[in-house]
């Protein structure tokens, strides 16, 4: 009995009422928002499934391997984290033996297991060490709550219901959801879209999506659209807490309110935005969490992954079991987000570094770079094909891709000022990264910085289409908000008061207040001056005004760190405001967040193709006359995919963006990879002809091309009505109308 009880550990106090009551309330949020847009039949399968098939195995991987319980928000967000990657290596390897509706069948493996193990049993279901405070709790589910909302009026809220209006879409999302239907199906991904064309891409959310369809069955559209964004994104905001508690422990620095801090800052701030008609660049999480689900799985992986890195670096490489989780999220990292092994690889190379120097052991950061290097050029040959996707080295073009560059173009030095005022906008938001003081000998905060560091550079030194080389930096932003939360906690810990928290609020309340007035003022100064100025005399303005505050009410400290830590928390939480606008501006938003526009299907059209799913079998070929989404001036933005999305079904040729072949020719003809013309003339006006003006010859080489089914579609173009005479109807709508080949 003793030993049991030794093996068991102490026991500890659970979380407080206080602590699961405001938990509660972001649970009860999250359901809301999901209702929102789904059935309850739907709402009801997905949470189970989120809960009983990814978040509770995962939990009891992350503890029994781990040998984690530190609180249950850190535990049922990496659980999930743990989980979702658990669920892709399990779907990849059933998928390739025919058996991807089976995949979940793991999950209540482990959980059996875990229950009739006494020992496995003891070591999963035990009370967590260090629970959240009250107040911690509390401010941890206001900062989660509002970034929440803020994602969901700029997501769902503005984009839903999908395939409803032509002139409110995002043709990205029909990308995503096409993947996820091959990755139903195929194995490897293909692009269905075109014919099935071999797809080199990080695939891993798509992969987890179909799980979660054979899983739930709930339509893919409502799973991309309206379901699976929000868990990976409260998962990472719970991840991102966790790693703020790691540099700033509540027990130590009595900064309770750091954690979720360090929560807003990642999902809003990032920029400092003095600009009116100009953005400084969208890094945090909430810009990507909805219109790019890659981006959504692939943050979550990658914090799943720092706090397992950091963990292992501070307590040199033990436990052991902890590496099988680095080895694991760093598999699923390879194929949830490119950027992801690049960025944590150069940390590990800070940390090995820095334990060089202090002379300590050196080992956990070599392993973790070994095992990071590797992985990446096993997915680089695997995965990826040794495609870049159109990702270029040219050094500081990122400057002339964003947008101050268009402001100052007349200007011979709008490069330099362009990158001058980015840089400028993005250290003010992370101003506390300049304040960590000793924490820069702890390794877990170097490894931290070598990520930050990795993130900047791979958005400075490279280029892509759609500026996409950024997601080096929001890869990489949420380690930046933790360390700037963790520096602010380490500056105004000098002022010797646990009231500090005051100041921090008080400073960030009025920084919000003062910007706002700042860029108002400011709107109608041309150039960038003006608003700069604007704009750092309301941070000055605000930082004295704190600090003799401060003193006025004769609390303890330096009047020179108060006015530091005030300026520096007017930065770092004013850098919300315009992301906090755009909950009610339009303006605003389209400052920070992507907005619909044409190219989407009609109700008619998705109908249409939701019928041919229906009642077409898995890898029947589609041809269709639908190719672009516009289409002006001899143009052709080819980013059209909403076909083999709704029908699951690869299409001869319906659009061709978004191609490995697309982005070759981009990258060697240097234009934009949605714009560019098709390759293949010849089959292209082979398929066309068939709608135009059909003939038995006409018809017989698609047959032979191995086309099974025809999709007019009348908005695309004039459909010859001498078609029926050569092929079957099936299905007729106001705008598309379905043909077979006989």
């Amino acid at each position: 009995m003793r030993a049991k009880a030794r093996r068991r550990g102490p026991r500890s106090a659970g979380p407080s009422l206080a602590g699961l009551m405001a938990g509660l309330g972001v649970v009860m949020l999250a359901v809301v928002l999901l209702a929102l847009h789904s059935t309850v039949f739907e709402l009801v399968r997905f949470v189970l499934f989120t809960v009983v098939v990814v978040t509770l195995p995962g939990l009891a991987l992350w503890r029994l391997i781990g040998g984690y319980r530190r609180n249950l928000v850190e535990d049922l967000s990496a659980g999930f984290a743990v989980g979702t990657a658990a669920q892709v290596l399990v779907y990849l390897a059933s998928a390739s033996i025919g058996l991807q509706a089976w995949s979940w069948v793991w999950a209540p493996v482990v959980l059996v297991v875990v229950f009739l193990d006494r020992d496995a049993r003891a070591r999963v279901w035990r009370r967590v060490e260090q629970p959240l405070r009250p107040l911690q709790a509390w401010l941890l589910a206001a900062s989660t709550a509002v970034v929440l909302l803020i994602v969901y009026r700029r997501g769902p809220g503005a984009f839903l219901p999908a395939y409803t209006d032509p002139l409110r879409a995002y043709p990205d999302l029909a990308f995503q959801q096409a993947l996820a239907a091959s990755a139903k199906y195929d194995v490897p991904i293909s692009t269905l879209w075109l014919g099935g064309e071999p797809m080199k891409y990080h695939t891993f959310f798509h992969q987890a999506t179909a799980a979660t369809q054979w899983g739930t069955r709930i339509d893919l559209t409502d799973l991309i659209h309206a379901l699976s964004w929000l868990p990976l994104f409260l998962a990472g905001c719970g991840l991102v807490f966790a790693l703020a508690t790691r540099l700033t422990p509540a027990a130590e620095s009595g900064a309770t309110w750091a954690g979720p801090l360090a929560v807003f800052v990642a999902g809003l701030g990032g920029a400092v935005q003095p600009l009116t008609a100009a953005g400084l660049g969208g890094i945090s999480t909430a810009v990507a969490a909805y219109l790019s689900p890659t981006q959504n799985l692939g943050v979550l992986i990658a914090l799943a992954l720092c706090v397992v890195a950091v963990d292992l670096l501070r307590a040199d490489g033990k436990p052991k079991a902890r590496w099988v989780l680095l080895v694991l999220l760093a598999l699923v990292a390879a194929g949830a987000k490119s950027t992801i092994l690049p960025v944590v690889g150069v940390g590990f190379a800070f940390a090995f570094l820095q334990l060089g120097l202090m002379r300590r052991p050196t080992r956990p950061a070599f392993l973790g770079g070994l095992v990071a290097l590797a992985v990446f050029v096993a997915a680089l040959v695997t995965i990826f094909g040794g495609s870049t996707w159109g990702t270029q080295i040219k050094p500081f073009e990122t400057f002339v891709q964003l947008a101050p560059f268009s402001l100052l173009v007349s200007n011979p030095h709008a490069q330099l000022l362009s990158g001058a005022t980015t840089l400028l906008s993005w250290a003010l938001a992370a101003s506390g990264l300049f304040f960590l003081g000793r924490k820069w000998r702890d390794a877990g905060a170097v490894f931290l910085a070598g990520v930050a560091v990795a993130g900047l550079l791979g958005t400075l030194l490279t280029t892509q289409s759609g500026v996409s080389q950024l997601y080096f930096l929001r890869t990489a932003f949420p380690m930046i908000a933790v360390l700037a939360a963790a520096g602010l906690a380490n500056l105004v810990g000098r002022l010797g008061d646990r009231k500090a928290v005051v100041l921090v609020g008080a400073a960030g309340l009025l920084g919000l207040i003062g910007f706002a007035v700042a860029r108002s003022e400011s709107a109608d100064l041309r150039g960038i001056k003006g608003p700069w100025l604007w704009t750092i005399a309301v941070a000055a303005a605000v930082a004295v005004l704190v600090a003799v505050g401060w003193k006025l009410a004769r609390r303890p400290g330096n009047f020179f760190v108060a006015l530091l830590g005030g300026a520096v928390a007017a930065c770092m939480i004013g850098a919300a405001l315009v992301p906090l606008q755009a909950f009610v501006s339009d303006s605003a938003s389209n400052l920070v967040f992507a907005h619909p526009f044409r190219g989407g299907a009609t109700a008619a059209e998705a109908g249409a193709a939701q019928w041919l799913r229906r009642n077409s079998k898995p890898g029947e070929l589609i041809a269709t006359n639908a190719h672009c989404i516009i289409e002006r001036d001899g143009l052709c933005d080819s980013r059209h995919f909403w076909l083999a999305a709704l029908s699951e079904r690869p299409v001869l040729v319906e659009g061709w963006s978004y191609s490995n072949q697309a982005n070759r020719i981009a990258l060697a003809e240097d234009t934009n990879p949605s714009l560019i013309p098709y390759w293949n003339r010849e089959q292209l006006a082979a398929n066309d002809i068939v709608f135009k003006a059909p003939s038995p010859t006409t018809i017989e080489r698609l047959r032979k091309a191995g086309v099974r089914w025809l999709y007019a579609d009348n908005r695309a173009g004039t459909v010859s009505p001498s078609l029926r005479n050569y092929v079957r109807l099936r299905h007729a709508t106001l705008d598309a109308t379905i043909y077979e080949l006989r």
